[in-house]
């Protein structure tokens, strides 16, 4: 972490954060890296908005010795629609990352505390998106997005 403040540095932490810049000393095809985004609260009475642009600038020294830029930037729609969500919903990446997350919050963590974690957030996932009647494990439906 470069600890560059801003206004786009969310104040709840996860992994190396607190920043909007870091220093990654090498990389290769195989390395992965996460980015989480915090949703801020919109005041009442202000609509959140409907797209959101990042852009990810990369500088970096090539074998030949030269300096290199590379920008990349993508756009992401917000939405309230539950099939919408479900519908762009990637579980492969989503049991990846959560599971990094995981082995990250045991380094400070008491294991017994992120499993109780890991079940509070698969329990709020079903909630919202599994469709059933309570008290009626039969009834248990959960969409094809949903299960791995």
């Amino acid at each position: 972490s470069l600890k560059k403040q801003g206004p786009s540095v969310s104040e709840v932490q996860i992994g190396e954060a607190g920043t909007s810049a870091w220093s990654v000393g090498a990389m290769d095809p195989n390395t992965a890296i996460a980015f989480f985004f915090d949703m801020a609260k919109t005041q009442q009475g202000v609509a959140p908005p409907k797209q959101a642009y990042v852009q990810f600038v990369t500088q970096y020294q090539h074998a030949s010795g030269r300096k290199r830029l590379r920008v990349s930037t993508f756009s992401h729609r917000y939405s309230h629609d539950k099939m919408e969500l479900s519908a762009g919903f990637d579980q492969e990446a989503t049991a990846v990352l959560m599971a990094r997350y995981a082995v990250w919050k045991t380094e400070s963590s008491d294991q017994a505390d992120v499993l109780k974690w890991l079940d509070k957030m698969l329990i709020q996932v079903v909630t919202e998106f599994a469709e059933f009647r309570k008290d009626d494990v039969s009834s248990f439906r959960l969409a094809s997005q949903f299960s791995i």
